[in-house]
């Protein structure tokens, strides 16, 4: 495995671990057979391949079905509503419809945010869903002003959910099942956001014991 990145020579060296393959026999199936000259070309094959597959596998289905509806979306924003029409919103009109107005109404508004939009210069046009958001009077525009924000939520990311489940893993142990919902959140919030610096009241706060308080053993 001469050929492999120095960094992981350099772990595999640290962990002491050998580039052995697995016992490969002829009547087993649990374990991969692929054909292999070299202990790298082995591992290529047996997990490296598979994994970027399944990682492909898992990022397509996670945003190929919303693929259409973004798409559609973000012919709200000014940048891209005065070069086209009502129509090409149509996707995201049917996913949202349960939000909105009638369609003659968005229609309406549509086409009067985008006439607000086409006497301004491109350099002057919002770029985003945020800074559209800002300059769109949602008295007016109540119906854009909605579409605007859903398509200012729909990137946002869900590892903070996944990081709020593992740190509640840890600190919902059985010595702290009596903790109360408050103290909980806030422990869970010092410890996903850790590296927010805390000031010594938040610590004192939700410390287990207060630091002015004195025990007598």
């Amino acid at each position: 495995m001469t050929t492999l990145k120095p960094c992981i020579l350099k772990s595999l060296q640290e962990f002491d671990i050998k580039e052995d393959i697995p016992i490969v026999g002829r009547l087993q199936t649990a374990r991969n057979k692929v054909p292999y000259s070299t202990e790298e070309e082995y591992y290529r094959r047996a997990v490296y391949v598979p994994y970027l597959d399944d990682f492909c596998n898992s990022l397509k289905e996670r945003f190929e079905s919303h693929k259409e509806t973004v798409a559609s979306l973000q012919h709200i924003l000014p940048e891209f509503c005065t070069k086209t029409d009502f129509y090409s919103l149509e996707a995201a009109l049917n996913f949202y419809e349960e939000y909105l107005s009638h369609k003659e109404v968005v229609q309406s508004e549509f086409m009067s945010w985008k006439e607000k939009w086409s006497q301004e210069k491109s350099e002057n046009l919002p770029k985003t869903a945020i800074s559209s958001l800002e300059k769109c009077d949602k008295t007016f525009f109540p119906n854009i002003y909605i579409l605007l924000k859903l398509l200012a939520v729909v990137p946002v990311s869900v590892a903070t959910v996944e990081r709020s489940f593992s740190s509640l893993r840890r600190l919902k142990t059985y010595l702290r099942n009596t903790a109360s919902e408050s103290r909980l959140n806030g422990l869970a919030l010092l410890s996903i956001h850790r590296d927010i610096k805390i000031r010594d009241e938040v610590l004192d706060k939700f410390a287990s014991v207060p630091r002015n308080l004195d025990f007598v053993l």
